[in-house]
């Protein structure tokens, strides 16, 4: 179920605008434990669609940074809300 989810999501981040692709991902994030694979896709985005830098080589890549928090913080949260809710 992992492979085919991570294959749609990489098919929609090549072939659909940010909209159809993001809320993709980020339902990997909550679906999937380590959903590592976000952090590619930031990566990919950033490489295929961003622009150049002009700051640091840290702002370059902003939606990898962003997928990287995004699944460093899902665990926890996870865990809170299945003990919690």
């Amino acid at each position: 179920m992992r492979a085919l989810f991570t294959l749609v999501v990489f098919l929609a981040l090549i072939a659909t605008p940010y909209w159809v692709y993001l809320p993709l991902v980020l339902i990997g994030v909550v679906l999937f434990p380590f959903y590592l694979e976000a952090i590619l896709f930031g990566l990919i985005v950033d490489i295929v669609y961003g622009g150049g830098t002009n700051g640091g080589a840290l702002l370059g890549f902003p939606f990898g940074i962003v997928a990287a928090v995004l699944v460093l913080f899902s665990a926890p949260l996870r865990e809170y809300l299945r003990f919690n809710a």
